[in-house]
């Protein structure tokens, strides 16, 4: 009785351990519907916590041994799906090897094989590695001995309970005003929080000398849009305001966000100081100095990938009705409505990544969206396709994670310095433990 129990427990754990080795390694097309959501469930933990699932698979197998399964023939057939779904994950593991190298070669084709040399000689001290093997078995524990995090600080008077902000403020000591990286989560704009997303990114840049704030925005179905945008600009005022305060500098401020996030911090960007979208703070100055959208949902239209059950759920939780209704709403909040809309200028670099496997936006709509921002848009634009990579793939301490958090370290550390070559300013040294006063912030040129 016990071994037919244990057994037919085994069967179970093993379908879902293949189950996550398969959504993992088999790509599939899909949009927000219950049978991506579905298999995303499955795929991303496959994916990016494949160290922790092989390594609990291999203890289950040990453990259905000592208890002797395999003299049942339904616990062969577990032992069997155990091994399989082991192997599954293991190669989920060691495609990600590739990671860094397919961002560096885009980096590499956009300013050269010396790009990391082109980092501040200043800065280049910072440019520590992450991979941390052992982040990988504890994937979302997020806080960091080098980085103070200062939680819920509201960014609008008589705050709603979702528009407040995390300040990520490093420990060590600087010799000058910090950059600054802000980040917007995602969650089809319905869902979500900060201080869950991309977290490994944002402890890592704050521990590496940025000041970095992760704010929350209202929600839908309480909230429609334009009302994600707005919030989403006054968490930008909010940083200029205050990054002093916490030693940033306000004058340059990169933001980053994924998924709904993605589509946010770029309409964000194209949109800036434009005073329909600044209610209450039209004056205030909302522009940006750099660009990171991940995974980003960015055709709204479905210009190029259209998809009728996403149109229906944009008109009935995102937007304030359908788009026949609402049609000037509905363009303005597409971001390749305002392509031409800044000066060269003034139009921050933008640098996009997306997942090869993403199962919840479609790798065509990135590439349609870089296509358009190359043809229309004035400013740089650089594209990079992340090999075998899920939606989410920042969310846990992974391998992929770590790879692609040190490529994003030389990306965003080379901008500040182009950055503070154009203003001629020198870039802030690497953060050192020193009970020296802050310097004057320089005077931009």
């Amino acid at each position: 009785m016990i071994l037919t129990l244990a057994s037919s427990v085994a069967l179970l754990l093993g379908l879902i351990g293949l189950l996550f080795a398969w959504c993992a390694l088999v790509p599939r097309g899909g949009t927000l519907d219950r049978v991506s959501m579905w298999y995303l469930g499955f795929g991303l933990p496959g994916s990016e916590l494949s160290t922790l699932l092989a390594t609990l698979g291999v203890v289950f197998t040990a453990a259905w041994l000592a208890l002797g399964v395999d003299g049942h023939a339904v616990g062969r057939v577990a032992l069997l799906l155990h091994g399989l779904a082991i192997a599954g994950l293991l190669w989920a593991l060691w495609r990600v090897r590739g990671t860094q190298d397919v961002i560096d070669q885009a980096f590499r084709a956009a300013f050269g094989p010396d790009y990391a040399q082109q980092i501040a000689p200043q800065r280049r001290a910072l440019l520590a590695p992450k991979f941390a093997p052992a982040r990988w078995l504890k994937p979302f524990s997020y806080a960091h001995p080098g980085v103070d995090w200062k939680r819920d600080i509201p960014y609008v008077e008589a705050a709603h309970r979702q528009q407040h902000l995390d300040v990520l403020v490093p420990r060590a000591s600087a010799r000058g005003p910090r950059p600054v990286l802000l980040n917007i989560h995602g969650g089809a704009w319905v869902i979500g929080n900060k201080g869950t997303q991309a977290m490994p990114m944002l402890m890592h840049m704050a521990a590496r000398g940025w000041l970095v704030v992760d704010a929350d925005y209202r929600l839908s179905p309480s909230v429609r849009m334009p009302d994600h945008l707005v919030d989403v600009k006054r968490a930008i005022a909010w940083t200029r305001a205050h990054a002093a305060e916490y030693g940033g500098d306000p004058r340059y401020i990169v933001i980053t966000g994924g998924s709904a996030g993605g589509h946010l911090v770029a309409l964000a960007a194209l949109t800036a100081n434009e005073p329909q979208w600044q209610p209450g703070f039209e004056q205030a100055d909302t522009r940006l100095q750099g660009v990171v959208p991940l995974y980003g949902k960015y055709d709204l239209l479905g210009e190029h990938v259209p998809d009728e059950s996403f149109a229906d759920f944009m008109a009935g939780k995102v937007m304030p009705g359908a788009r026949a209704a609402h049609a000037a709403l509905w363009q303005a909040m597409q971001p390749t409505s305002h392509l031409g809309s800044l000066k060269a200028a003034e139009a921050p670099p933008f640098l996009v990544l997306h997942g090869t496997h993403d199962v919840l936006i479609p790798l065509a709509e990135a590439r349609w969206f870089v296509e358009q921002l190359r043809a229309r848009y004035p400013g740089e634009v650089v594209y990079a396709e992340l090999p075998y990579a899920h939606h989410g793939w920042d969310v846990p301490h992974s391998p992929r994670a770590d790879r692609t958090v040190e490529a994003l370290q030389r990306y965003l550390e080379l901008q500040y310095t182009r950055w503070c070559a154009r203003q001629g300013v020198v870039p802030t040294p690497a953060g050192v433990v020193s009970a020296e006063p802050e310097p004057a912030l320089p005077k931009a040129a």
